[in-house]
């Protein structure tokens, strides 16, 4: 059982997320190091004829490949859990640079140690510590990068037969250093090298850190603004909730006092038709309620809610029982094809998102239309389309047609009160589960709404 005290990806600082992101991009990007460390020994021993010790060089580059297969189960691991452990990202992470920074000591040994050029490998491990660390941290990598370099210099200085030399085939056959053979016996070459590598080292982890500072100054800044904004809407979703549920109360009191008098009423009656608007306005006012409400309950409790199997067609079937006496009072045709599916959801979510779309496709096709509800499971996902031959959205408008409370013009005519939240819902239900809502319409002949569920698993 995971411990429920444990941060989830979301509780990550805008560091930690990068840095947890990156893990798996290591990875990929040391898959391919191998794979053109590969190929460049291998230009250079056949087509430039280069010899050097390619059984310890393959053996290094087996290491590297063996090794980095653990690391990617190990984040592929870490990426499947709910709950996440901060100090495992940043051990995995440490670990993943240490093993890169022996490995290119290893081969650099292999293939002519301080004669070699392709010592400046040891740059590339400095700047993605630099890039993920404090500088502290980047600077002791720099001094463990500089403590490798000046063993393999000095080492092979002091001990030549653990120097494995470079030699290069010759037109004729023969065998001749690529480097003056007493190069690495002299002292002066391996000082230089040593030098030029150390500052080398230190030099980009300065450049880097002070880079990388100004960029995690501006993730901090970020970060804050972050955490003010989602204070704040938390701060509003709770005023729309208490508000909402204070403002509900009464109104639905009044349009029940509202109903009991009208019924009392004779038909001529005057002052009748006053309050039969009244009535209809506060059935709209607590439309509008309702959707507020909604609206606020997803926004806070979008991460929160239980995600389980539930049945799609059962919610589309429920729906259009619920709807269909509207449409056969405005003589529309309700036709409806379902398949079974299921999916990984928020069951009262979703009813949400099929309510909003069928009562929608209703209220905006005239009487007579037609209002076609289909489902479909297509690649291990579920495809829920809802068509009506209504009055269009115009292309202008489709881009906000799933902005908070808009409402396009012809729409206010067709229906004088809404909420324009109805697709603002149904947007965030399906961001919420993973999924994706497309629109396409025409003036005057429809709309078709499409949405796009993962079956069977819920979203990371």
């Amino acid at each position: 059982m995971p411990d429920p005290d444990l941060p989830t990806k979301h509780d990550l600082t805008l560091a930690e997320q990068e840095l947890f992101t990156r893990l798996g991009w290591f990875t990929h990007v040391r898959w391919g190091a191998g794979v053109c460390a590969l190929g460049f020994l291998g230009v250079g021993w056949h087509l430039f004829h280069v010899r050097f010790a390619w059984p310890w060089a393959l053996a290094v580059i087996g290491a590297l490949f063996a090794y980095n297969f653990v690391f990617a189960l190990r984040v592929r691991r870490l990426h499947r859990r709910p709950h996440i452990e901060k100090g495992s990202i940043r051990r995995l992470a440490h670990a993943q640079i240490v093993c890169d920074l022996l490995a290119v000591a290893a081969l650099v040994h292999t293939i002519g140690g301080a004669e070699n050029h392709f010592i400046v490998l040891f740059i590339f491990p400095m700047i993605v510590a630099s890039e993920f660390f404090a500088p502290r941290v980047a600077y002791g990598y720099a001094t463990l990068a500089a403590v490798l370099i000046h063993l393999i210099g000095w080492g092979e200085y002091y001990w030549p037969d653990a120097h494995h030399a470079l030699d290069v085939r010759s037109p004729g056959g023969a065998l001749e250093p690529l480097v003056s053979a007493q190069a690495v016996h002299q002292h002066v070459f391996i000082l230089q090298v040593c030098f030029v590598m150390t500052f080398a080292v230190y030099a980009t982890v300065f450049i880097a850190s002070s880079i990388a500072g100004r960029l995690r100054t501006r993730e901090e800044e970020l970060e804050g603004a972050y955490k003010d904004l989602k204070s704040l809407e938390q701060v509003k979703s709770q005023f729309m909730r208490k508000t909402g549920h204070e403002l509900r109360a009464p109104l639905g009191a009044m349009q029940s006092l509202l109903k009991a008098a009208v019924g009392q009423m004779a038909p001529d009656a005057a002052g009748r038709g006053l309050v039969e608007r009244s009535i209809s306005r506060s059935e709209s006012m607590l439309d509008l309620i309702d959707d507020l409400l909604r609206y606020s309950r997803l926004q806070a409790t979008a991460l929160a809610q239980r995600f389980e199997p539930v049945e799609l067609e059962e919610i589309v079937r429920s729906a259009a029982d619920l709807f269909r006496a509207q449409a056969e009072e405005k003589k529309i045709r309700l036709a409806v094809t379902v398949v079974p599916a299921r999916v990984m959801g928020a069951r009262d979510s979703l009813t949400d998102l099929v309510n909003n779309l069928i009562s929608n496709a209703i209220r905006y096709t005239p009487a007579g239309g037609r209002v076609e509800v289909r489902m479909a499971c297509e690649g291990g996902r579920s495809l829920l389309t809802v068509s009506d031959t209504g009055i269009g959205i115009p292309a202008d408008e489709l881009p906000h047609v799933f902005e908070e409370f808009f409402r396009g013009e012809a729409a206010k005519q067709a229906v004088q009160h809404g909420t324009g939240l109805g697709m603002t819902i149904a947007k965030r239900v399906v961001d919420m589960h993973g999924g994706r809502i497309d629109v396409e319409s025409e003036v005057g002949r429809g709309t078709t709404f499409r949405v796009t569920l993962p079956e069977g698993a819920a979203p990371s």
